[in-house]
């Protein structure tokens, strides 16, 4: 193994920061403002996620090459799928969706009620639980090195 592929572990948890400050702690904080008001606050909620998906997108696709080709280990690909596969999900179908429905709010409609921001939130919660599997079981990999 190379320096990178020995040290791939450390995308994992550098994603995981990524996961941790913005879907779990940013977005539950900036409602909490008390002069932040909806619309605002959804129109800077598009852009961080929006932000954080693109990263999101290119630390997939590293991940996506690194793990078929340095890994054989199941839990390690499993993983790995997982994580791609629900930000395929959330970039092509919930972000639009989600971006969609907080447009006509800011537009101050009143959507139809959508199961998509719980549905992201649930993947959120999995691909979190997929990312901390994944580093935890490279490292363990990368002591047996």
């Amino acid at each position: 193994m190379t320096k990178i592929t020995k040290y791939g572990f450390v995308l994992s948890f550098v994603w995981i920061g990524f996961l941790l400050a913005i879907s779990f702690m940013e977005a539950w904080v900036k409602f909490r403002a008390e002069s932040l008001d909806l619309p605002t606050g959804l129109d800077v909620g598009m852009h961080v996620f929006g932000a954080l998906n693109l990263v999101e997108r290119f630390f997939a696709a590293m991940l996506l090459v690194y793990v078929f080709v340095y890994y054989t280990d199941k839990l390690v690909v499993l993983a790995g799928l997982t994580i791609f596969t629900f930000v395929i999900a959330q970039s092509g179908y919930l972000l639009p969706e989600l971006n969609e429905h907080a447009q006509l709010i800011i537009q101050g409609m009143q959507p139809e009620k959508s199961s998509a921001h719980l549905m992201y939130g649930l993947m959120e919660f999995v691909k979190l639980i997929a990312l901390v599997v994944l580093g935890f079981r490279q490292v363990w990999i990368f002591k047996l090195a």
